[in-house]
């Protein structure tokens, strides 16, 4: 009965502790994982991207601009009219009954 117990409190010591662990260990480490990706790009993005160029010579990057025009991109405009097909408008209108 004493080695029962014995393994019952222990499987719940395990239970508890594995619980605490997902609980607080693995966030922590994925948030820790997470943090040091980011200054890893943070810092690459830096690098690459930077003002000066090893020379110690700015660079101005620019990018080109479209040419503005009056036409819009969407297409041309198309007039139309609205036709009725229904049977009254087919009677002879000088008939009033």
């Amino acid at each position: 009965m004493i080695s029962f117990l014995k393994i019952l409190f222990i499987l719940l010591i395990i239970w508890y502790g594995a619980k605490l662990f997902f609980k607080y260990v693995i966030p922590w480490f994925i948030v820790r994982f997470i943090n040091k990706q980011q200054k890893k790009y943070n810092n690459q993005y830096k690098n690459n991207h930077s003002s000066e160029n090893k020379d110690g010579i700015e660079v101005e990057i620019k990018k080109p601009q479209k040419a503005k025009s009056d036409k819009p991109d969407f297409g041309e405009y198309v007039e139309y009219e609205e036709v009725d097909d229904e049977k009254d408008d087919k009677k002879d209108p000088g008939n009033d009954e």
